[in-house]
């Protein structure tokens, strides 16, 4: 049951990011669209539902550090939002959802989780690398319509 509540807040998450979070990065990093967030959250939550499936039904030392793994990049996520909140001294859509959900459900996690010392410097290490790759995607080009055709005007306009 521990894994479970990360896609959960992950939706949350996503449902305060949806309407601002496109037009926000493509002002402060890479152009990206309201079709490129829905798309690249679908693979997200899935991926996010999988691994801690996985973890919660079939318990194991490697499935557990994945889970782990996922809700640091969470944490990482949390991390990012509240720095470009101070940084940019604007809402940075996702912030409330990540303070509120993210952060505590990390300090949880890690707190009820059966791991030795070794995975769970595994499980950050993953997640981190993870976490960063996710904020570096930021700047890729990633303005597309919902043919996954390459936008010519405004890259958040539906």
């Amino acid at each position: 049951m521990t894994f479970l509540i990360t896609p959960i807040i992950f939706l949350f998450h996503i449902a305060e990011e949806w309407r601002r979070f496109p037009e926000w990065a493509t002002r402060h990093s890479g152009a990206t669209s309201r079709a490129w967030f829905v798309y690249s959250h679908i693979f997200l939550v899935a991926s996010t539902i999988g691994i801690c499936w996985t973890a919660t039904v079939n318990p194991s030392r490697i499935s557990t550090i994945w889970a782990v793994a996922v809700q640091w990049v969470f944490f990482t996520n949390a991390v990012f939002h509240l720095t470009t909140w101070r940084l940019f001294r604007e809402y940075s859509p996702g912030v409330f959802t990540a303070l509120i959900f993210f952060v505590p459900a990390t300090l949880w996690q890690f707190a009820t989780v059966q791991l030795d010392s070794a995975g769970f410097l595994l499980a950050i290490a993953l997640g981190s690398v993870v976490g960063g790759l996710a904020v570096a995607s930021l700047w890729l080009n990633m303005n597309i319509d919902w043919d996954l055709r390459r936008k010519r005007d405004h890259p958040y306009a539906d």
